[in-house]
């Protein structure tokens, strides 16, 4: 079974394909948010050493950030947690 394309929200809530974790490891989840409240969050892909790859509004394109840029700026400043998926990816059909 296929992960769903979940909002974060739903992926923070999600219980049946993924998991919260403590210590994130590579290509975990990372959700950020002005606020602690996972509706609106966004949602990156942890790198390794304090990594973060994420589509980047502010340049207009996929970039690498380290998690202090995050918590440098207001609308990301809040880390909502880390989650990692447990069912593969790819298709829903």
């Amino acid at each position: 079974m296929a992960a769903p394309p979940l909002r974060s929200s739903e992926l923070w809530a999600d219980t049946a394909h993924s998991t919260r974790v403590d210590s994130p490891e590579p290509l975990d989840l990372v959700l950020v948010n002005a606020t602690e409240e996972p509706w609106g969050a966004h949602v990156g892909v942890w790198a390794g050493d304090g990594q973060v790859l994420h589509l980047c509004a502010e340049i207009g394109r996929p970039a690498v950030w380290h998690r202090a840029d995050f918590a440098d700026r207001e609308r990301y400043s809040t880390l909502i947690g880390f989650k990692r998926v447990t069912t593969r990816l790819g298709s829903t059909r």
